[in-house]
């Protein structure tokens, strides 16, 4: 099982150069990460400026918020549930732009990709 800072740091190298150009055109928008108790923020706001990091980047005005357990992110990353379901079954809360949230499943797949084998 690959933990939170493995996932995070696959999902940074998804969105550097190419992979964050792609993914900015399905996104477009910030988003802070809250997975237990961590806190990590994803910006696809500019096609030339996609980053993840560690901490909140925009100082609690980002477009999206999202909240759960570092099971939760664990099984959303190994497709064991759709962060749709997440939602409707209260293991994941959201806060902000619902359309963007909608869009998570491609972030997660670009991640999936970065993510060695062994690790899932």
């Amino acid at each position: 099982m690959s933990s939170t800072v493995e996932v995070f740091a696959a999902m940074k190298e998804a969105v550097i150069g190419d992979g964050g150009k792609a993914l900015h055109r399905k996104f477009k928008g910030t988003v802070t990460f809250t997975v237990g108790g961590k806190l990590y923020s994803l910006d696809l706001s500019s096609p030339t400026n996609c980053d993840v990091s560690e901490g909140d980047a925009f100082d609690g005005k980002a477009d999206l918020a999202i909240t759960c357990s570092e099971e939760v992110m664990g099984k959303m990353i190994r497709k064991e549930v759709q962060p749709q379901q997440a939602f409707m079954k209260g293991m994941l809360k959201i806060k902000g732009k619902m359309n963007l949230a909608m869009k998570l499943t491609a972030v997660l797949a670009a991640t999936r990709k970065k993510l060695p084998k062994s690790k899932m």
